[in-house]
């Protein structure tokens, strides 16, 4: 039996190997505004027997035939976690059953890996607190990239709320948008693999107060808000060599973002795996099959070990009960661009094409093809001139979309880690790279494994398309986030080799110790630390 209830639904479910049993919810819709964290609460006491007696009588059992008790430990509201910590405790003593406490994001997972016969898949996890894209590594869910501030569909509700939709906003902003032509020039804000939406939300304001139609305010905000995260999530693919895609939570119940995201798949040659709907939304059978799984790999907690925890990640939880993929055969391949062997006047270079991206407005997929080859060449030439070590830039071509450079011969990093493993100089050697390129005043904006290469004993920075060649230390504090979040989710390292890591960038930079302290300030931004 599983109790969910960490935000506006209380729900009991009850699963076995094989089946959802039952499946019974009560949601809390506020009279006005968002929610309430204490009338939501006090909704879930009112509604947490009721519930879960329509889910025993549903699944024609009684507690006798219950096996195990899980509930949502978080992360979520406070008070209502606290009232389904209170009836799992409950449940659990009266009926002498053991009891597990479920992080909520991995309920998501599971029940979508039950549902859709995924192995192993990378998740676009996407509801009103959370957008993470979530991939299993070395025993854990590991998160890949996340919003820096607010959820994606707590976006869409506070905007509804500001035009007058009740909650919960998503739907009808759905069918508004459908009824949209014009694209608005609404902020594609991606950094790496992480994502931000409350520019979207000040654009998307200032616009109905420009007098724009609603309909294309709506049709903007979602066209580019769910284009930044399909591009993250087609990244992650990439970056973690995996096949299968798993989409879940509230917001994943839009139409729109199911089509991008199966039209990103379909081009990528992946393959897409949609939660049915009814399973998007919070329920009691995801925390079930959760514990189900984490109960059967051994865990076992006593009722001391139930307290709640508003802040609880994914990547706190082992979960040994996935096999990773072990498929590298496009490591060479990226989510954004082809990769052509050449000749540029007798010497032989790469030329990297742009691709156009099918799940993208037209307009706003040219736009942002065309700003990062000219960012890519601007920034490389200014590497070349720096003596950063980079590919010698030879060519732009802005109507074919293409970047013609030297070719380098050598493993990425990411590659040479997976095979050498991770050692004191290869980490002095990257902290001192990254410093030098900072000292030179230019960040790279998507710092990962995959865009560095060894080539002759050296390190050599590639795809700049995101970086500033005017950065502040919010840019150069989100390079050294993207290398040292990658290196800890798909690579063994301990925070020995970490802070050595950023002891020898410290030493590189002028500033050193402000960009560390940018850097703290970021870390404690993502949405649930």
């Amino acid at each position: 039996m599983g109790l969910e209830g960490t935000a506006h639904t209380v729900s009991c479910g009850i699963v076995d190997e094989e089946r959802i049993l039952s499946n019974c919810s009560s949601s809390y819709v506020p009279p006005r505004g968002g929610i309430h964290p204490r009338e939501a609460a006090d909704h879930h006491a009112e509604n947490i027997v009721p519930v879960v007696e329509k889910a025993l009588q549903d699944s024609n059992l009684s507690m006798d035939d219950v096996d195990l008790i899980a509930f949502s430990q978080g992360p979520g509201l406070g008070p209502c976690l606290r009232v389904v910590a209170t009836a799992a405790r409950t449940l659990s003593l009266k009926f002498s059953k053991p009891i597990l406490g479920v992080n909520h994001p991995l309920g998501h997972v599971e029940i979508g890996r039950k549902l859709s016969n995924a192995g192993d898949p990378v998740m676009l996890y996407v509801s009103g607190g959370n957008t993470q894209v979530i991939a299993h590594l070395m025993g854990r869910y590991r998160v890949l990239g996340e919003t820096t501030d607010i959820g994606l569909g707590n976006m869409l509700d506070k905007f509804a709320r500001e035009i007058g939709i009740p909650f919960p906003g998503g739907p009808k902003i759905e069918e508004m948008a459908k009824k949209g032509k014009k694209l608005l020039d609404i902020p594609y804000s991606v950094k790496g693999m992480d994502t931000s939406f409350s520019g979207i939300l000040t654009a998307a304001l200032s616009f109905l107060k420009k007098g724009e139609r609603v309909e294309d305010v709506c049709y903007s905000v979602q066209e580019v808000s769910f284009a930044m995260i399909t591009e993250v999530l087609e990244r992650a693919l990439y970056y973690t060599n995996k096949r299968e895609i798993l989409l879940a939570g509230g917001v994943a119940r839009n139409h729109r973002l199911r089509d991008m995201v199966s039209a990103m798949a379909n081009d990528a040659g992946m393959n897409a795996l949609l939660t049915d709907e009814r399973y998007c939304m919070d329920n009691g059978a995801m925390i079930a099959q959760a514990g189900l799984l984490m109960y059967k790999s051994g865990t076992r907690q006593k009722i001391e070990d139930t307290g709640i925890n508003p802040r609880f990640r994914i990547d706190e939880v082992d979960a040994p009960w996935v096999t990773d993929n072990k498929d590298f055969s496009y490591i060479y391949s990226g989510a954004e661009s082809r990769i052509d062997s050449g000749e540029f006047f007798g010497r032989v270079s790469v030329v990297k094409v742009r691709n156009r991206k099918l799940y993208r407005n037209l307009d706003l997929d040219g736009r942002i093809r065309l700003i990062r080859l000219k960012n890519e060449g601007s920034i490389l030439k200014r590497m070349n001139e720096a003596g950063i070590d980079s590919p010698v830039l030879y060519d732009v071509n802005s109507e074919r979309f293409s970047i013609t450079m030297e070719k380098l011969s050598g493993p990425t990093l990411e590659e040479y880690l997976r095979t050498e493993g991770v050692n004191r100089e290869i980490i002095v050697r990257i902290g001192k790279a990254i410093g030098n390129l900072h000292q030179s005043r230019i960040s790279h904006g998507d710092l990962t494994p995959n865009n560095i290469i060894m080539s002759n004993e050296k390190l050599y920075f590639i795809d700049p398309s995101m970086g500033s060649l005017s950065p502040g230390n919010e840019d150069f504090a989100t390079d050294l986030f993207l290398i040292l979040e990658s290196m800890k989710a798909l690579h063994v390292v301990d925070s020995g080799m970490l802070d050595l890591l950023k002891e020898e960038y410290s030493r590189a930079v002028k500033n050193g110790d402000e960009i560390m302290e940018t850097l703290e300030k970021m870390e404690k931004r993502r949405r649930y630390v």
